[in-house]
Order: structure tokens, then C-alpha cells, then sequence
């Protein structure tokens, strides 16, 4: 029992301090990626993206070196799905964002982030194994390098540099940003280590911890840049940050393989395989809802959030068992 305490107490902290270095992150290089004058996508996809995703980065890459993959994967998957919940909720709150049909460079982000998605699944049938890696890591980190470079090329122009940023220093920002990613960087392996336990101690499998308490606590940063977009009337911002987090997720995966003694596709089972199916099922969904809210067709969208809120809901439940 003390030690069940025990380690929901330093999960918790942990939890806290991941949280709050992650807004500050998202907060930093939000400052620093505004006055450069790419366009809004590009600034979402990119800069706040992988800044919003480094929570997942460190958490992860402890995960499997704790020999924890199951862990790990279950974030990667369960951060996608509550990207898209995120994503859906907080459309429907602000109904009055005009949302702005699928431009090209946000058709090729999320049809990239559905197919990096779908890869991980397909290399759980075929793992491919190169030695104690998989040349699936290196198909997934070569395909979303070339994503990114199709996104770049296909943005509609640049913002141009705004004031605002002056509130903020740049040598402040960069400051800031290095703290931040210290905090996170000390707070993620205990978060990691922290869920692990639990799970093991709860009789809970570390699958489903990853797709829920894990992905919640991560997702965290995403949650905060989405918002605060949102309230900017910026939905090309949020997109970028969501789907750019759900195809950098999966890039962060191929990564971790490298710190796995073996092809970490083959750890995964088949909670995963519910996980994964239900993120490009909600992804797909949440394109869609886009895709109606652009059209003014507000009732039948809000309709399409509170399906992806209860598909969700549903893969958590058959992720949970799966894992028992």
C-alpha cells in the first residue's frame, strides 16, 4: 500500500513538473518561431509541434530503456487519439473560429500523419529486423522527413514578423526554452519509471496506462498551444500543432527503437494494435470534422466531435481488455 503512495505520489510530481515545463516550452518557442515570418501551419507543425512532443520524446526513450516498449508504444498511440479529442473538443467550444477549407500543405500533414501511423501497424505483422533494430524505424524517420519537406514546400506563405514577440526577449525566450526542456528532461524518466511501477503494482498492463495516464499527462503541452491558438482565431496553428504532434509521435517511436535491445515492433500486442486502429480511425474522423466545420456546417460537425469523444472512450475500454 505505501508503496502504491509511494509512487502515485512521484508519478504526480513528476506529472506536474512535465506540465508545467511543457507550457513554458510551448510558450518559448511560440515567441521564438513567430518573428521568423513562416507561415502558421509551418510554425505549428514544426516549431511547437516537436516542442509540445518532447514529453513524449524523453518519456519514451526512458520507457524502453527500462525495458518498458509496451509502455512507451501505448503513449505514442493514446497521445494521437487525445490529439484528435483535444483537437474536436476545443473546435466545438469556439464556434465562432472560422476554420478555413484543407489547404494543400495541411492535406499532406494529415494524410502524413495517417500513414506514419499506419506503419507502425504494418511493421507490427512485418517488424523487418535489421540486427537489434527494425528498417521499419528508418522507413517511418525517412517518410516523416519527407512529409516535412512537402508541408514546407506546399505552405501558402509566411506570416509576417509580428510585434508582439518584442514582449518577450529573444535571449528571454531562448532561456526560457532551455529551462523548460531541463525540467522536462528531469521530470519524464521519473514519469516513466513512475507508470511502469504502477502497473505492475495495480495489476494494470502498461499498455493501457501508456494510452491513458501517460498520454494524458503528455499531451498536456498540446492541449495548452491548442487552446491558446484557438483563442488567437488561429486553427491553421492548431492544426499544425496537432496532427504535426501525431506524425512527430510516431517519428518518436522509430527513435526509441534505437534504445531498445531488440525490433521494438515486435513488443507490441494486440492492445496495440486496438490503440492504433482507433488513432487512424480518429485522425481520419477528425479531418472530416474539419473538413464540415469549413463548410459552416456546425451542428453536423459537433455531432462528429461527440462521436470521436465516444469512439475514444470505446478503444480505451477494448485497449484495457486487451492488456488484462
Amino acid at each position: 500500500m505505501w508503496e502504491i503512495l509511494g509512487y502515485s505520489a512521484l508519478f504526480l510530481a513528476s506529472a506536474a513538473l512535465v506540465i508545467r515545463s511543457g507550457l513554458s516550452l510551448a510558450k518559448a518557442g511560440d515567441a521564438l518561431a513567430e518573428g521568423t515570418g513562416l507561415g502558421r501551419l509551418w510554425v505549428g507543425t514544426i516549431f511547437l509541434a516537436i516542442a509540445t512532443s518532447l514529453p513524449e520524446l524523453v518519456t519514451n526513450i526512458s520507457a524502453v530503456r527500462i525495458g518498458a516498449a509496451g509502455l512507451a508504444a501505448g503513449n505514442i498511440l493514446g497521445a494521437n487519439m487525445l490529439n484528435i479529442v483535444v483537437l474536436a473538443s476545443l473546435l466545438s467550444l469556439f464556434p465562432r473560429v472560422a476554420v478555413s477549407p484543407l489547404t494543400l500543405d495541411q492535406r499532406i500533414l494529415g494524410g502524413a500523419a495517417l500513414l506514419l501511423t499506419a506503419l507502425v501497424l504494418a511493421f507490427k505483422t512485418f517488424p523487418m529486423p535489421l540486427g537489434p533494430l527494425s528498417l521499419g524505424s528508418f522507413l517511418i524517420l525517412g517518410v516523416y522527413s519527407l512529409a516535412m519537406y512537402w508541408v514546407y514546400r506546399a505552405r501558402e506563405g509566411g506570416d509576417a514578423p509580428k510585434d508582439s514577440t518584442a514582449k518577450i526577449s529573444l535571449r528571454r525566450a531562448w532561456l526560457v526554452f532551455a529551462l523548460a526542456a531541463g525540467g522536462i528532461l528531469i521530470g519524464a524518466p521519473a514519469l516513466a519509471f513512475s507508470a511502469d511501477r504502477l502497473s505492475d503494482l495495480l495489476g494494470v498492463s502498461g499498455t493501457f496506462i501508456g494510452v491513458l495516464a501517460v498520454a494524458l499527462v503528455t499531451t498536456m503541452p498540446e492541449t495548452s498551444v491548442t487552446y491558446g491558438s484557438l483563442r488567437l482565431g488561429s486553427q491553421e496553428m492548431a492544426m499544425g500543432n496537432v496532427y504535426g504532434s501525431c506524425a512527430f509521435n510516431v517519428a518518436i517511436l522509430a527513435l526509441a527503437d534505437f534504445f531498445y535491445p531488440k525490433p521494438i515492433y515486435v513488443a507490441l500486442g494486440f492492445g496495440h494494435i486496438v490503440a492504433g486502429l482507433g488513432a487512424l480511425f480518429l485522425m481520419g474522423v477528425g479531418l472530416l470534422f474539419i473538413w464540415l466545420r469549413a463548410r459552416s456546417k456546425f451542428l453536423p460537425s459537433l455531432i462528429l466531435a461527440l462521436l470521436i469523444a465516444g469512439s475514444w472512450v470505446a478503444v480505451l475500454f477494448w485497449t484495457f481488455r486487451a492488456g488484462a
